[in-house]
């Protein structure tokens, strides 16, 4: 008896849990209590009924809601702490991160929060005759 309670615990919040929809792009939309879903790779239609007594049919549009999206990574190219890679490191684009760590401390030698002219990297690249002497 004491089996069966358990199982019945541990069943119970399963039962229970949200039902996603995830979609290709990494978005998602979970689904409320009264609502269903129907997956097709063909079209939909739905039945109305107007006052006249008439059916019809009307092809659905695509569900296109959504209730939480993937946030956008900035991700430069290159290897951390070239001067490729220090040129397309977008700054604080994502937050404190080791890459920013590894831009600040690499690239931004000088402190300004800006790779150009003035970092030590940036003075001995190809580019640095666009700096004033």
């Amino acid at each position: 008896m004491r089996n069966i309670l358990f199982t019945m615990a541990a069943i119970a919040p399963l039962a229970l849990a949200d039902t996603y929809i995830t979609y290709d792009d990494g978005s998602q939309y979970t689904l409320g209590e009264e609502e269903s879903v129907y997956v097709s790779d063909r079209p939909l239609f739905d039945r109305r009924s107007p006052l006249n007594g008439d059916v019809n049919f009307v092809k659905q549009r695509p569900f296109a809601d959504r209730d939480y999206e993937e946030p956008v990574v900035f991700t430069p190219s290159g290897q951390i702490g070239s001067h490729e890679w220090c040129l397309d490191f977008e700054p604080w684009a994502n937050g404190l991160t080791f890459d920013q760590i590894s831009w600040n401390y690499a690239c931004d030698t000088n402190g300004n929060n800006v790779y150009g002219c003035g970092d030590a990297q940036f003075e001995e690249s190809e580019g640095a005759d666009v700096c004033a002497p």
